[in-house]
């Protein structure tokens, strides 16, 4: 019985963000440094009314026109940037990407762009969570005419060592393009939480997400040389945001003293019990 009301008690247990750096991209933040292979830019340019962040990728980054054999292999089409997370413990990590309605096409230019969260010290431990967007096919996505391209959200919930772990999350009814969407990352302990527009839309349970060790922003090379271009986007970011979540101090001791007299009250039983 005690065990039980304490439980309760903990799992009632108010949380608040605290946050430990926000990044609104008026100038580019020293911090960010080139994850895997530079892109063809990741700046600050005048996007809708405001400084973005620009990730833009083209033909200069393709696997044919970088340097053999170092960045020739498929791990090096994924291009961004990456900044210290600076969280031990629970976390939350987010920021708004631009949907524009040119991504929502079957035939025109491939696009996949996301943000990252990794738990671990170095790119072989740790658990991952990315959520982006993307209109390349799930099963032939360096194929731009294939038939089953669609444009979607996307999940990748997985560790170092399992890199299969995508998952399509769809776009919700009534989704608006040619507007800004805020994509979220949060770990619970336990698991790590995937939110658009403050809305969950996936968790992975096996996950043991504490301390937030790297943040990432990132494009896709697909490599594409035809006469169209497809193979030249930009996407846009802006307000990258990293929380620590927290009890907060008031409403904690407030919960755990209840919990106490919850424990009294349980002993009192048991000895008149007893008696």
């Amino acid at each position: 019985m005690k065990t039980f009301r304490l439980s309760l008690a903990l799992i009632i247990l108010p949380y608040v963000a605290q946050a430990q750096w926000v990044d609104t991209f008026d100038t580019l933040d020293p911090a960010w440094a080139t994850d895997r292979y530079a892109p063809a830019a990741f700046q600050t340019v005048s996007f809708d009314g405001d400084n973005r962040l620009q990730i833009t990728i083209d033909q200069t980054g393709s696997t044919a026109n970088r340097p053999s054999p170092t960045y020739s292999s498929s791990f090096f089409n994924t291009q961004g940037d990456q900044r210290p997370g600076d969280i031990l413990g629970a976390w939350s990590l987010s920021a708004q990407v631009y949907v524009s309605s040119a991504f929502d096409t079957t035939t025109g230019q491939l696009i996949r762009t996301s943000l990252w969260a990794h738990t671990g010290t170095n790119s072989s431990d740790g658990a991952y969570g990315i959520f982006g967007i993307t209109n390349a096919s799930p099963t032939d996505p360096l194929n731009p005419n294939a038939a089953d391209r669609s444009f979607r959200f996307q999940v990748f919930d997985g560790t170092a060592d399992d890199p299969t772990s995508w998952f399509d999350v769809g776009v919700p009814a009534g989704f608006s393009f040619d507007a800004w969407h805020t994509l979220g990352i949060s770990s619970t302990g336990t698991t790590i939480e995937f939110l658009l527009d403050g809305v969950l839309v996936y968790t992975n349970p096996d996950a043991a997400g504490n301390n937030l060790q790297t943040a990432f922003l990132e494009g896709y090379n697909f490599g594409q040389t035809d006469v169209n271009g497809l193979n030249n986007y930009s996407v846009y970011w802006d307000n990258a945001m990293a929380n620590a979540i927290i009890p907060e101090p008031a409403t904690c001791a407030l919960v755990l003293g209840l919990a106490a007299l919850g424990l009294i009250w349980s002993q009192r039983q048991m000895f008149r019990r007893e008696a």
